[in-house]
């Protein structure tokens, strides 16, 4: 998690993936209420979402950075083999997780219970509980919604931090 009081040189690179991480998370909104219209073309932008986030992760500890990754490599391998909801449960597991690892940031409130809103919309969704999803789907999108207007609010540094306290 990065330090706002250290600015660290950025290159090209670490405004780019600042930039994709943060966009991310609105992009997660939008598909999250497109979710309670449309699962199918939801489920594939979650799934380019939680990508995002996972590919342009500024983690400080390598484990949680490659638990994200890992988790979204494990998801669209599922998607690709024909089983979609089980990539869904993988694209909110990175969300929820990031969400938690963002709450430490913002203080959010409601943020830090984002993974089991989330997982409880998996379980929802998989056992077609309409009325429990779209509730869900409702109290998500608000949270990363006010999520993405707080990343987008503050510079492009702080998602970077002190370069040299990241494990490689």
């Amino acid at each position: 998690m990065a330090d706002p009081h250290i600015k660290s040189p950025m290159d090209f690179w670490d405004y780019l993936t600042a930039i994709i991480y943060r966009s991310g998370f609105v992009l997660a909104t939008i598909m999250l209420i497109y979710l309670a219209f449309n699962q199918e073309i939801a489920q594939i932008g979650l799934l380019i979402s939680a990508t995002m986030l996972a590919s342009s992760l500024h983690l400080y500890m390598k484990s949680f950075r490659l638990i994200f990754q890992f988790a979204m490599w494990i998801g669209l391998f599922c998607f690709i083999f024909g089983l979609p909801h089980l990539a869904l449960g993988a694209t909110f597991l990175t969300i929820g997780g990031l969400c938690y690892k963002e709450y430490f940031c913002f203080r959010i409130f409601g943020l830090n219970l984002q993974p089991i809103l989330l997982a409880a919309l998996w379980l929802s969704l998989t056992f077609h509980i309409e009325l429990v999803s779209n509730i869900l789907i409702v109290f998500c999108s608000l949270l990363l919604a006010l999520l993405s207007i707080q990343k987008w609010r503050m510079p492009l540094h702080f998602d970077i931090g002190d370069k040299t306290k990241y494990q490689i």
